[in-house]
């Protein structure tokens, strides 16, 4: 009855769950890429693949950093699980433990659900992950935190996405560069002291504020500069005197992908 049914339905996609360890996630990515999720571009990636029916994000959220992430999350997801734990210890193993639960039940009650899609580095998951496959038939997916997920749970998956895909580290900077000289030319218009976001005091100015290093800010700016997103001009200043400052080529910044606050 039901393979008729799956048969004609509408939406070709599989149909898909998924489980996000929002701690992994996060923490992962500001640890070792200094950059946050890009929650609505991950979904929107899964969401092209599978009809994704439910996404529910775990994580202790009394944590600040992680309970204003709060309003991203629901940009996708209604379904999110507090997993404090009043306890000193094991406060990760306590989200896991919710996390694994919520899965199983899922496996459980699977009619109609052809995917299970974990993000997750952690190798407890590659026993419900093994569970699924080859119990109950299921594909599952693995997105994790590049250099952050466990051997066992891969090798016990369908499949594995590491993220970040890009060069987060790359991106970032080139966004904060974006944003110092966007923000002079902003000030510009509501002010009478002109000031130009030359090269120098640029890649100055992102590597003390972003405590990055210049030469890889200058290398950023290069690449903007080489694709012509930005562009280097005369300027007339006081007294005469000639800059070369900077100008973001906003067709060209929006082609490329790059953001400004």
């Amino acid at each position: 009855m039901f393979k008729l049914f799956n048969r004609h339905r509408s939406d070709k996609r599989p149909r898909a769950v998924a489980f996000v360890d929002y701690e992994h996630w996060y923490i992962s990515l500001d640890k070792m890429y200094r950059t946050k999720p890009d929650i609505k571009e991950w979904y929107r990636e899964i969401s092209t693949k599978y009809n994704v029916v439910d996404t529910v994000f775990f994580a202790d959220f009394s944590n600040t950093a992680l309970r204003l992430e709060i309003p991203r999350i629901r940009e996708v997801s209604n379904t999110i699980i507090e997993t404090q734990n009043a306890s000193a210890f094991h406060k990760k193993d306590f989200t896991d433990f919710i996390m694994l639960d919520h899965i199983y039940q899922k496996a459980i009650n699977s009619y109609g659900i052809d995917t299970f899609i974990i993000f997750t580095g952690d190798g407890h998951f590659s026993s419900v992950a093994s569970f699924l496959v080859t119990k109950c038939g299921k594909e599952v997916g693995i997105y994790g935190v590049k250099d952050a997920i466990s051997a066992q749970l891969r090798n016990s998956a369908s499949w594995t996405v590491e993220i970040p895909h890009r060069d987060e580290k790359l991106y970032s900077c080139i966004e904060n560069i974006l944003n110092s000289v966007q923000k002079i030319h902003d000030s510009n218009k509501t002010s009478n002291n002109k000031k130009y976001p030359t090269y120098r005091g640029t890649v100055d100015f992102v590597s003390r504020a972003y405590s990055t290093e210049r030469a890889y800010v200058s290398s950023a700016l290069d690449k903007l500069i080489e694709e012509k997103v930005v562009v280097v001009k005369d300027a007339s200043a006081q007294r005469g005197k000639t800059i070369k400052t900077l100008e973001i080529d906003q067709k060209k910044k929006k082609k490329a992908g790059y953001r400004t606050e």
